[in-house]
């Protein structure tokens, strides 16, 4: 049998166990995206083919029957993990604190939120030309020392030679392994986690950016807010201080404020439990765009390259 007809072709931004968590029992959840500009559309959609993009994480470059491979072989492996540690998360399981792979799992999930979303890529892929092009002398002086006779005289011009394929494979290799960097994920594995479920009326949306952080995870103040449901949120932070604080806050005053947060930070998609919250979303849809954590690095390191 072919191996590339079981090959994965709609791969998950948003994976389908998290939007699931705002569906009804129909097991639909509703979509708000805004195809027009200034015109929201609404839509009942199934977490599976919602939330995704055709041959997204696919490596054009590669054999056929690798180019799946980071989304057959780490994404989906990883989402299946991440919702295995959500379900102990919910439920204050003590098992988080005694296993680490369930814990480095929702912490390698949280990361990827950061960095998996179609536009994510974007940034990371002229990220990495631009830093090629930084090292330009020394990659001058290697490529020279391993120069063949056909190969073009300069780094510079073999750089322009190479197709969008190559750079994107490129781009995929680098991907995986800041989705696994072992120093964020241990920062995150160190920090206090708690779930905040929230009483009455007040309910979390989600969006094609759920997480609300601003990339310290060191910082005595830092924090790591991500909704996992109408009426609850998880939480990392790194004190108990920070902790109360945040359980203190007024429910319905804390959820509207995440919420206009998240749908403000939305590229493409709102999504909700149903219609209640339409006013917010078009108050508030796009409206606050946030850096995404390869934004946040690039301009690290152009200050750092330039101070």
């Amino acid at each position: 049998m072919d191996n590339t007809t079981q090959q994965p072709l709609y791969h998950h931004y948003l994976p389908s166990f998290y939007q699931a968590r705002w569906a009804g029992e129909d097991g639909k959840l509703r979509r708000f995206s805004v195809p027009i500009e200034n015109k929201i559309v609404a839509k009942w959609v199934s977490p599976e083919v919602s939330g995704g993009e055709d041959l997204l994480y696919t490596d054009h470059a590669a054999p056929a029957d690798t180019a799946q491979a980071l989304e057959s072989g780490f994404m989906s492996p990883l989402d299946s993990l991440a919702s295995q540690a959500l379900v102990a998360l919910e439920a204050n399981d003590p098992i988080l604190r005694r296993d680490s792979r369930l814990r480095s799992a929702w912490s390698r999930f949280l990361m990827s939120l950061m960095m998996r979303m179609p536009d994510h890529l974007e940034t990371l892929s002229g990220g990495l030309v631009e830093e090629w092009a930084r090292m330009m002398p020394e990659l001058e002086t290697a490529y020279a020392s391993g120069r063949g006779s056909t190969d073009p005289e300069t780094f510079a011009e073999y750089l322009e030679s190479r197709s969008p394929e190559e750079i994107r494979s490129w781009m995929i290799s680098v991907l995986r392994r800041l989705m696994d960097h072992s120093q964020i994920g241990a920062l995150i594995n160190n920090m206090r986690w708690f779930v905040r479920h929230i009483d009455g009326p007040a309910q979390f949306l989600t969006s094609d950016r759920p997480i609300i952080t601003w990339y310290e995870f060191a910082a005595e103040d830092s924090y790591i807010i991500l909704p996992i449901g109408p009426k609850a949120a998880f939480v990392a932070v790194n004190n108990l201080a920070t902790q109360r604080r945040i359980e203190a806050y007024d429910a319905e005053k804390w959820v509207g404020g995440l919420n206009s947060l998240i749908a403000g930070a939305a590229v493409k998609f709102v999504f909700a439990r149903d219609d209640e919250m339409r006013p917010l979303i078009e108050r508030n849809f796009g409206s606050r765009p946030r850096t995404t954590l390869f934004q946040y690095l690039v301009r690290y390191r152009r200050q750092k390259n330039t101070g």
